[in-house]
């Protein structure tokens, strides 16, 4: 495998960019107003619940997990927003007749253009960070691992629903729908910990913690517990499972592909 080809793709997508300045900086602003409206109705809510309470701790609570959430793709589904522009419009052709991975050369090139959005979103969580009371070693290596978990997992997502373009010309309408069950179910919009014992329980088995819930846990937890485990041991079996599965989508879709382009 050529790493150069890959690497150039991601910063060919870097450079890309560049020519969208004002569409990156309303998307900052949009950010900025979600997050806002976010913390200060929980805030609120968090005052009279057992979960995740206190301002500063849901300032950081919420900083961390949409920074998580906004670097590893889970938020919008860009990816598979991507995908699907490809396969539509024909431009995934002149991918297929390189002697290279499709999937992770459109991966990369995807990653260098959300190159400005990924800088923000690693200052969210050093903003996030800095609400902490303090932060042990333990829990900087087991964040730095479930950012590992959430990158998989969200990849494995957002080929999944780009995959499904292969069939269907309407896959937005699943983009979306996806993206706010991850939304609601990742614990970026509503903390996993509000939930009644029974639904948390079932949450916790599914992958979606793995993607905002988990990472900001760590960094909140003062010790290492059990749900903090269960939720590992649920990202890493959810990994090594969908993982292949979705690159097998992906080869069974190709089947379908009969788009006509250069």
């Amino acid at each position: 495998m050529n790493l150069r080809v890959y690497k150039d793709s991601l910063f060919y997508g870097l450079s890309q960019v560049t020519n969208y300045r004002s569409e990156v900086w309303l998307t900052l602003f949009n950010k900025a107003v979600y997050l806002a409206g976010i913390i200060f109705f929980w805030s609120v809510i968090g005052k009279s619940s057992g979960g995740v309470s206190g301002v500063t701790s849901l300032l950081s609570y919420f900083l961390i997990a949409n920074g998580v959430q906004g670097l590893v793709d889970a938020e919008s589904l860009r990816f598979s927003r991507t995908m699907t522009a490809e396969i539509k419009q024909g431009g995934l052709n002149s991918h297929l007749l390189r002697p290279l991975n499709p999937v992770l050369f459109m991966y990369f090139s995807f990653l260098g253009g959300r190159g400005i959005v990924t800088i923000m979103t690693i200052v969210l969580m050093a903003v996030g960070w800095i609400f902490l009371p303090q932060v042990a070693w333990w829990q900087v290596l087991l964040f730095g691992f479930s950012l590992i978990f959430a990158f998989v997992i969200s990849f494995v997502i957002n080929l999944f629903v780009g995959c499904t373009s292969f069939w269907t010309s309407e896959a937005s309408n699943l983009q979306n729908v996806v993206s706010h069950f991850v939304r609601i179910f990742s614990g970026v919009m509503i903390p996993i910990s509000f939930f009644s014992p029974l639904v948390k329980n079932i949450l916790l088995l599914s992958p979606f913690p793995a993607l905002a819930y988990l990472p900001s846990m760590i960094l909140q937890s003062k010790s290492i517990t059990s749900e903090i485990w269960l939720v590992f041991g649920s990202a890493l079996f959810w990994s090594v499972i969908l993982l292949p599965l979705s690159f097998w989508f992906w080869r069974r879709g190709l089947k379908q592909y009969e788009a006509i382009g250069i």
